[in-house]
């Protein structure tokens, strides 16, 4: 297993990533944090992207209030965070948090699609709390199926501002 930085750095530069994919600003001069999420599907990368935490809050905050309700519950119910906290630190290198979905436990070599999120300091440095986590597309797609359509129109409108050539309902939300 790579080292846990290179999990989250750009598969198509092999280095950190740099700008907001959002308002492309230089991550380490003008973000107090920033999230770094990659998609995969079938091992391979479909979608990568940074996002600062401004425009990460003005982005989800177009999400309804329903569906910021759904994920709230997903999350609260679904993951067991005091239990996956307490293995997470017992474990020797911090890369193993990405061998198994944070919910459904399954295997990353087992799940046919899965994202990994982290979160970075403005000085780069990767903040450990309740990410970095990987999430299988099975449990992705039960937090999807209860978005309401307006939350996922959101979503679609992200992916086809941001990135040429990948179709948004294909691509699930991850953790935006």
């Amino acid at each position: 297993m790579p080292k846990l930085e290179k999990w989250f750095h750009s598969v198509e530069t092999d280095r950190p990533f740099e700008t907001c994919v959002v308002c492309e600003g230089l991550l380490r001069f003008t973000a107090d944090s920033w999230v770094v999420n990659k998609h995969y599907h079938r091992k391979e990368c479909i979608l990568e992207y940074a996002v600062c935490e401004e425009c990460r809050d003005r982005v989800s905050g177009n999400f309804s209030d329903a569906s910021k309700s759904a994920i709230r519950q997903f999350l609260e119910n679904e993951i067991n965070w005091e239990a996956r906290m307490l293995e997470w630190m017992a474990m020797e290198h911090t890369e193993e948090r990405l061998d198994s979905c944070v919910a459904c436990r399954t295997p990353r070599d087992q799940a046919e699609g899965f994202t990994l999120s982290a979160q970075f300091r403005h000085d780069g440095s990767l903040v450990e709390s309740a990410l970095p986590l990987l999430m299988c597309s099975r449990c992705i797609n039960q937090i999807t199926d209860t978005l309401s359509p307006a939350s996922r129109k959101v979503w679609q409108d992200f992916i086809a501002d941001h990135f040429p050539g990948p179709d948004s309902e294909g691509v699930d939300l991850g953790f935006f």
